[in-house]
């Protein structure tokens, strides 16, 4: 194997590296740089958000998402899942941090698989234990397995695998019904995976299974508990007598007898659950022993708090608050532990840093900084080891899908031998690079009261209109009064099929250096309706976006019959687009999104608390355990407005809401959050209309919601924000997490350019403030309300909807006769229901189905695919081969990667 290598030495100091991994016969198979996304901010890495890197100590790249670290006789083990074909489990030496060995695990076998050093259909999701003897042993997620790894020589050796199966549990556990998918084999999904005192056994949770595994390592038999609902990490404890698991989606602890698996009693680490119940979870994650005693510290990610507890007492006996300012809000995200003489570290996933806690009495210490999004520590030899996700952010690909897997995760190496001294300068660059210290809060508090003023006395309402997926670049590089913020050579839509977006951009303000916050659409729209996403679905995202046994949980709910819906009409439940206003009772077999709710909740349950009035058009709400949505939060939800599918076109949704406003003009809310999701797309795909259409269409239902808004008298007080769930489908030539955003008001300067950095949080910002509410997140407490862009002089002309400027076709090919009944029921604005199907004199039961259709199917589309589709249809292939090149060039001469202007990789991008 070749090796390149690249590291370097910081205190505060931006650190960024790369490593580039080859195979035999010089075959590239990972690469892995670091880049400078966005900009920079003196010496420090911005992050989307405007947030900023500088980590501490050594970092050098990893394979993406890294996910967990060990320290195992000199070596240092990092372990990466992110939504791609391939895993790894990395092997660096722990005094240089050079890199020594791969293992690439290959969820299906490649074609080049044979001449390289990989397991095929394999793959692994967080857990890895570092155990007596040099043995590495890791959890095999949707592989239903544990490995048992060595390293000899430069590379890893496989020792052996345990196979693991799924499990039942209590009908009345949460979450009720088995998450995997259904009509398959039952899976456990090891996620963590520990070693007993004796090293005679090892021990692993099942997060579908509710259940823990004992495992005999001399003779493979395995013994199952259920434990508690997703399991997340065992701990052993008090000698090795207690097991101690971490229930992600029960707010407590299971104890249990390590010798024979017996329950013992449950630690209570926040409100008591069931199916009634509607708070957040508590999230307990990361558990640590105290020594060999029977106390161990948990942290609570979804609460902020690490709560310290007594395994043979059963209770809580130490509380340390992990908050960088009295009186945060939520959003810290503590997700990884560990513990050296004194002190323990905990890793503060949300604000990039890792917060240190005296051990005994929980008395915060101070913060270190660290690179994006950190999920696993380890102490050794004086020296802290952490693992990062995101590593320095929008960064190049390692030859796998989404701009998620385009940024390399990192490990850094900070050492602790002066933390005493050390640890106030650290303190002080972790809340600089956040916006946290006192002076920054303080500023941005003045700058918002002034703002604030402003819109309080001239906007009443608010309109949030979210579409899908586009870049800046993609849709508004022939914007030329944008001037260098456009790229025309990127353009893939403009005036001719955005005529309504473009003429909205001389009337009021667009967002030139805006970002979305997230990778792709599980995320996104949580970061539009919570200014934040959970802990939960920042972990779980990349194994259901890349097809490894788990059903998606990005707060919507999914169905799990596939076609066996309760309707029984062999389409299944999971085509209905207006599931987000239903109770599961209704919808039947489906999954509930409980546990990926954050703790500051929703957009609406912000709403609904403070008493405003309301309207949701197709987003999700919050529901209770049970999947049930409250009578008074479905009193603000339209039930006539499909959420995801594009058989159902954007006019469609338009006229819903265009009714609506007819018919409360006199009492418009106070808040309308609109989805119109279908300039998406769905690339070539037969039997769809063409990527024009689609993109054409969105932008008049845009016009038509605009139009009859401005012929309102609430028009003088309204305020439209436009902007995309995240930016994954199209290129952009400063940052490949930028996006557009625009706001309509007659308060709005005629063709204002915000060049200030702003992001999605920002936005939830502007509707807090009209709607005088208080932040749900650190985030949006912390967002800047835009400014420069308001005027005294309001202008009133109605704004009218221009026409579709393309024709209305499908793509060509074949087309199954079942798309040809759904774009049928689409095009009433319907879906295959019992009671469409009857209308039409059609059988409920008609032999034969497709899969069912849900908001992540075509996500499933890498980027770089669904930018090719939409690029060949829209100006064909020679048009598509030559923006590829510009995109080489670009990235030549910047020295960034291919991934730094488009949610693509650094793999050969031709056709």
């Amino acid at each position: 194997m070749k090796v390149r290598f690249f590291a370097c030495q910081t205190s505060t100091a931006t650190a960024f590296a790369g490593i580039i991994l080859m195979a035999a016969f010089g075959l590239p198979l990972l690469s892995v740089h670091a880049s400078i996304p966005g900009g920079r901010s003196g010496s420090k890495v911005l992050l989307p958000s405007g947030r900023a890197l500088a980590p501490a100590g050594r970092l050098v790249a990893t394979p993406n998402f890294a996910v967990n670290v060990v320290v195992s006789a000199g070596k240092v083990v990092v372990a990466a899942s992110g939504a791609s074909q391939t895993h790894s489990v990395s092997l660096f030496d722990a005094a240089s941090l050079k890199p020594v060995a791969q293992l690439l695990l290959f969820r299906q076998k490649p074609w080049w698989s044979k001449v390289i050093h990989g397991i095929n259909h394999q793959s692994l999701f967080q857990g890895m234990f570092a155990g007596p003897g040099g043995n590495i042993y890791v959890a095999g997620g949707c592989s239903d397995d544990i490995l048992v790894l060595h390293a000899v020589a430069e590379k890893f050796r496989l020792i052996r695998r345990f196979a693991l199966h799924g499990q039942p549990f209590p009908a009345t556990q949460y979450p009720y019904e088995y998450q995997g998918p259904h009509g398959g084999t039952r899976l456990f999904y090891p996620d963590s995976v520990a070693v007993g005192a004796t090293g005679h056994h090892i021990f692993a949770t099942g997060l579908l299974s509710n259940a823990v595994a004992r495992i005999n390592l001399t003779s493979g038999r395995v013994q199952y508990a259920n434990c508690g609902p997703f399991p997340f990490q065992v701990a052993v404890a008090n000698h090795g007598h207690l097991l101690v698991v971490s229930n992600w989606g029960g707010n407590s602890l299971s104890v249990l007898n390590a010798q024979n698996l017996k329950p013992l009693g449950r630690i209570s680490l926040g409100p008591r659950t069931g199916p009634q119940n509607q708070l957040p979870g508590v999230h307990p994650t990361a558990i640590v022993p105290v020594g060999n005693s029977s106390q161990l510290w948990v942290a609570c990610a979804n609460t902020d708090v690490l709560v310290k507890v007594d395994a043979v007492k059963l209770k809580a006996i130490g509380l340390a608050v992990d908050l960088p300012y009295a009186g945060a809000p939520p959003g810290t995200f503590p997700d990884a532990l560990a513990i050296q003489g004194k002190y323990l570290f905990a890793a503060n996933s949300g604000n990039n840093d890792v917060a240190v806690f005296d051990a005994a009495s929980g008395k915060s210490l101070g913060l270190i900084p660290t690179a994006w999004y950190p999920t696993s520590l380890a102490v050794k030899g004086g020296n802290l080891f952490v693992a990062c996700a995101k590593g320095l952010g929008s960064g190049p690909g390692t030859y796998q899908h989404w701009i998620g897997d385009s940024m390399s995760g990192s490990l850094e190496k900070i050492p602790l031998r002066n933390l005493s001294i050390d640890l106030a300068a650290w303190t002080h660059t972790a809340l600089a690079d956040n916006g946290f210290t006192s002076h920054q809060r303080a500023a941005r508090r003045r700058h918002n009261s002034r703002v604030a003023l402003f819109i309080h006395k001239h906007i009443r309402h608010v309109v949030f209109i979210l579409r899908e997926n586009k870049t800046f670049d993609e849709d508004f590089g022939a914007y030329r009064p944008a001037g260098k913020w456009a790229d025309p050579k990127l353009d893939l839509y403009n005036g001719h099929e955005l005529p309504n977006l473009y003429n909205l951009a001389r009337r009021s303000a667009l967002c030139v250096n805006f970002y979305v916050d997230g990778e792709v659409t599980a995320q996104g729209h949580q970061w539009t309706t919570s200014a934040e996403d959970s802990d939960f679905v920042q972990r779980t995202w990349p194994m259901y976006y890349s097809g490894r046994g788990m059903v998606p949980g990005p707060g919507w709910t999914q169905s799990l019959g596939g076609n066996a819906g309760k309707s029984g009409n062999g389409f299944g439940d999971g085509d209905n687009p207006f599931s987000a206003s239903e109770n599961l009772s209704v919808l039947g077999h489906w999954a509930n999104p409980w546990i990926t709710y954050p703790q500051g909740m929703f957009l609406f349950n912000n709403l609904l608390t403070h008493h405003k009035s309301f309207m949701d058009f197709g987003e999700f709400a919050a529901r209770n355990q049970a999947g049930d949505i409250s009578a008074a939060m479905r009193r603000h939800m339209s039930a006539k407005s499909a959420a995801w599918d594009l058989f159902i076109l954007d006019t469609n949704r338009a006229a819903v809401v265009t009714r609506y406003i007819a018919a409360h003009q006199s009492h418009l809310p106070d808040c309308m959050y609109i989805w119109l999701p279908d300039d998406h797309t769905a690339g070539g795909t037969p039997g769809y209309y063409t990527p024009d259409y689609y993109v054409a269409n969105n932008d008049r239902a845009t016009g038509q919601i605009i139009a009859a808004l401005s012929r309102l008298p609430a028009w003088r007080h309204t305020l439209v924000i436009i902007t995309e769930d995240d930016a994954q489908s199209g290129a952009d030539h400063i940052d490949a997490h930028r996006s557009l955003a625009l706001l309509v008001s007659p308060w709005i300067k005629p063709a204002c350019l915000v060049t200030h950095r702003y992001s999605q949080i920002d936005l939830t910002r502007i509707i807090e403030c009209v709607c005088h509410m208080p932040a749900m997140s650190q985030w949006d407490a912390n967002g800047r309300l835009i400014s420069g862009i308001w005027t005294h002089r309001p202008h009133l002309a109605p704004i009218l909807a221009l026409a579709i400027g393309v024709p209305k076709q499908l793509n060509p090919g074949h087309v199954p006769a079942m798309r040809r009944l759904r774009f049928k029921a689409g095009s009433d604005g319907q879906w295959l229901s019992p009671e469409w199907l009857k209308a039409h004199g059609i059988g409920s039961r008609l032999g034969h189905s497709l899969p069912a259709f849900t908001p992540t199917a075509l996500g499933k589309i890498p980027g770089p695919e669904q930018m090719r589709q939409e690029w060949i249809i829209s100006r064909g292939r020679v048009s598509y081969q030559n923006v590829m090149a510009y995109i080489h060039q670009l990235a030549a001469r910047e020295h960034r990667p291919l991934s730094a202007f488009v949610a693509t990789t650094d793999a050969d991008d031709g056709d």
